[in-house]
């Protein structure tokens, strides 16, 4: 052993790296082994220890509460039920017997149970108090001080829980008393508030400790009962009696924590326990046990201090594996720089180099025939961390040691958090693609990322990205301390925003999600901030937007305007530009309110109406109507509702222009004849329909077929709704009688009216005016 190393030249610097890698490598391998053995068996047996604290704990938790629940409830029955509990609390005399009778009942109650120390019967109207250690007393002379005390306080005592801890200090029969008690009261109340009789039940805190004590032998534990004010019901240590530990910071979490039942780790002067709970799901207390943790993790420390000898007696051995194995590993490094040195046709280092020095002499002359490939090396860069925090924001990244090696190669800081979401979407990113080159394009996104990177670090490292052609991803890294308002980070990117516009010839729309701590959650960040990016269509263009959380909620449905998109479909058929532009502009303005998913559901369905009507009233040959299909297809692909209202009203007036100017479509003046010449010769009750078709110099079926084709309804139809519209408008503007206004407005059968009027209107015409009139 000693003449191989004497052999080795250990001035050689290639040697001590391949021994110190060898090394490394080995130990490397064993820790992690080791931890592993070590994570595996020390959880197994910890979740061991843990369980059998809990189960200590529930046995005293049951006991507990078995005692505590039938004392409170057994005494709840006589309470409510027994007559002669009734009369002592609420009788006006009682004779010896009597008397005699009550608390012979209140010393057998007294008997009956371990846990209660006495039982008393206040009667406050008649000043009496009947007890189980005691003859009848006067209310002021009871020897309970404290108890009469608290009854006379009235309805403050139910502040007090259903177990009320005391400790007393009185004397019966010439007999010092100084005992811890637990007392439950039943009792009514008056309307002042006081109370007039009650039957109060002393528990001896001592003798439920005991019980509570017996039955979670087995560890050595401290146990305590607390209400839901933190007021020490029982206790294993005296000194804790009565006192409010509610100031302490694993009873604070107790107290308000959602769970029934629980174990938690603290840290009490230094040393750790294991506290487990559970809660009494009706009266209000809450079993508490603890542990310390040394008395039953002992023998997952013994574990762990076995493995780590083991580890370090594995290390021991593959260190003097490695001292043997040198030669073997270094002699084909030496042969494999004597080949370099031999090859090469001009000197490369000089004579006295090391092997390491001949490679990296011949590695570095290599380098300057590979310089043409270090921009592809630049660019497989910016797509490996292009593709890296892809993964992170769709939630596919996970957070092993090859990835964050990985990240860290790429220059990408992700450890840490907690991280914040944005999307930077370039508004009119298809018209500036058709006004610029691509290179323009990508040099412009490269501004909008240095813009945002400089401007956020302030906030925390910025990692920006092209996710779309028009969309960059933001990943940020938030600084320790920063506020998690969204107002802070609208603020952040109100200033991304105004910088931008300084410097690049067009506007962006940003748009984040919430604040996250995990790097796992950075995918549900991410997705807010497209849920949020979508209502650009809303918001407008150049303008920040945070999350919201009715962003992804599923809310109802709200009601699609049917009567607008018939009145603008209509107005496409008479071709009346400005009624139809204002009532875009209303549908346009309802549908603004709802949510993203259904604005896009509701534009198609009118454009779609809307294309049906157009291949109507257009020729199908020139192929106008494909505007609006086009326009229906590549709704989501508009920037904002206003863009998408004034390309919808041009294709129309486009549509409209088209049918005024052909004349095969003439046939809508023939309609505006029929419709005009009703107007006018609606009060004629003998007016038919051979009287209107006169009026077109047309045939009766072919004016017929064009009215019903571009009206949607026969000329019957339009002819008798019309009538009874001016009747409607007569009925409210004027006094006439129904049978007046029948004539008026041409039928001449006032019955046949009053029938058609309520099937068309839902009501009678009385009934009709009164009700508008009212309005």
């Amino acid at each position: 052993m000693i003449r191989i190393i004497r052999g080795i030249p250990l001035k050689n610097s290639v040697l001590v790296k391949t021994i110190f890698f060898h090394s490394m490598l080995v130990l490397i391998l064993v820790s992690l082994v080791s931890f592993f053995m070590m994570n595996i068996v020390s959880r197994g047996l910890t979740k061991e220890a843990k369980a059998s604290v809990d189960t200590m704990t529930e046995q005293a938790y049951h006991t507990a509460d078995v005692l505590l629940r039938s004392t409170y409830y057994y005494f709840g029955q006589l309470y409510t039920n027994d007559m002669e509990i009734f009369n002592a609390m609420y009788g006006d005399e009682f004779t010896g017997m009597q008397s005699k009778r009550i608390r012979d009942k209140l010393v057998d109650l007294k008997a009956a149970n371990p846990l209660i120390e006495s039982v008393y019967i206040y009667n406050m109207n008649h000043d009496i108090v009947f007890s189980s250690e005691s003859t009848q007393n006067t209310v002021d002379s009871f020897y309970d001080n404290g108890m009469t005390e608290l009854l006379k306080q009235g309805q403050k005592i139910g502040n007090r829980g259903v177990f009320i801890p005391r400790r007393e200090q009185f004397s019966y029969i010439n007999t010092p008393v100084d005992m811890n008690l637990l007392s439950i009261v039943y009792t009514q109340f008056k309307q002042d508030g006081a109370s007039d009789g009650a039957l109060v039940v002393n528990l001896n805190q001592q003798t439920l400790q005991e019980l509570i004590s017996k039955a979670g032998q087995g560890i050595s534990r401290q146990s305590m009962i607390i209400n839901q004010q933190g007021m020490v019901l029982s206790h294993s240590d005296s000194q804790f009696l009565m006192k409010s530990i509610a100031d302490e910071r694993y009873i604070d979490e107790i107290l308000h924590s959602e769970h029934t039942r629980g174990q938690i780790s603290v840290s009490i002067k230094g040393d750790n326990y294991l506290v487990a709970y559970l809660k009494s799901d009706q009266l209000g207390w809450i079993a508490i046990s603890m542990v310390e943790e040394n008395s039953v993790l002992g023998t997952v420390i013994m574990v762990q201090r076995f493995i780590l000898y083991i580890t370090g007696l594995f290390i021991i051995i593959a260190i003097v594996s490695a001292v043997l194995s040198i030669r073997s590993i270094y002699i084909p490094v030496r042969n494999l720089a004597r080949k370099i040195g031999g090859s090469s046709t001009k000197p490369l280092h000089s004579p006295h180099a090391n092997e390491y020095e001949m490679i990296e002499s011949w590695i570095s002359h290599q380098e300057e025939r590979v310089q043409d490939l270090q921009s592809s090396i630049s660019r497989y860069s910016d797509a490996g961390k292009k593709e890296l925090l892809k993964e992170v924001i769709l939630g596919v990244f996970k957070e092993t040691p090859a990835n964050l090696k990985r990240s860290h190669n790429l220059g990408i800081l992700l450890d840490g958090g907690p991280y914040l979401a944005a999307a930077i979407r370039i508004d009119n990113y298809y018209s500036l693609s058709n006004r610029f080159q691509l290179e323009d394009l990508a040099l412009f996104k490269y501004a909008i990322m240095n813009i945002a990177d400089e401007t956020m670090r302030t906030y925390g490292t910025a990692e920006l990205f092209e996710y779309s052609d028009d969309t960059i991803a933001v990943l940020i890294n938030l600084t320790e301390g920063q506020s998690h308002h969204a107002d802070a980070y609208h603020k952040a990117f109100n200033e991304v925003l105004g910088n931008i516009r300084e410097y690049l010839p067009f506007s962006v729309t940003i748009s984040f999600g919430t604040v996250v701590h995990r790097l796992v959650q950075v995918t549900y960040s991410w997705s807010q901030a497209c849920q949020a990016a979508q209502y650009r269509i809303v918001h407008g263009t150049g303008t920040v937007i945070a999350y919201e959380p009715e962003m992804s909620q599923r809310m109802p449905a709200d009601e699609y305007p049917y009567q607008l998109e018939k009145m603008i479909t209509d107005q496409m058929k008479t071709g009346n530009k400005q009624k139809h532009r204002a009532l875009v502009d209303e549908f346009f303005e309802t549908i603004s309110k709802y949510q993203y998913e259904e604005i896009i559901q509701y534009l198609s369905q009118m454009v779609i109406m809307s294309e049906r009507v157009a291949k109507v009233i257009t020729d199908d040959d020139e192929l106008l109507h494909m505007d609006l299909y086009s326009l229906s297809e590549s709704l989501r692909q508009w920037d904002t509702l206003a863009h998408i209202k004034e390309e919808y009203i041009r294709i129309c007036e486009k549509i409209m222009d088209f049918r005024d100017n052909d004349f095969s479509l003439r046939g809508v003046k023939v309609v505006d004849k029929v419709k005009e010449y009703i107007h006018t010769e609606y009060s004629n009750p003998d007016l038919t329909i051979d009287d209107l078709v006169k009026q077109t110099g047309m045939t009766k079926n072919h004016v017929r077929k064009i009215f019903n084709d571009l009206c949607g309804e026969t000329i019957s139809q339009y002819l008798s709704n019309y009538r009874f519209e001016k009747a409607k408008e007569l009925l409210i503007q004027t006094d006439y009688s129904a049978a007046r206004i029948s004539e008026m407005v041409g039928i001449a059968n006032s019955n046949y009216f009053y029938v058609s009027f309520k099937k068309y209107a839902g009501k009678s015409p009385q009934h009709y005016r009164m009700e508008h009139r009212l309005n």
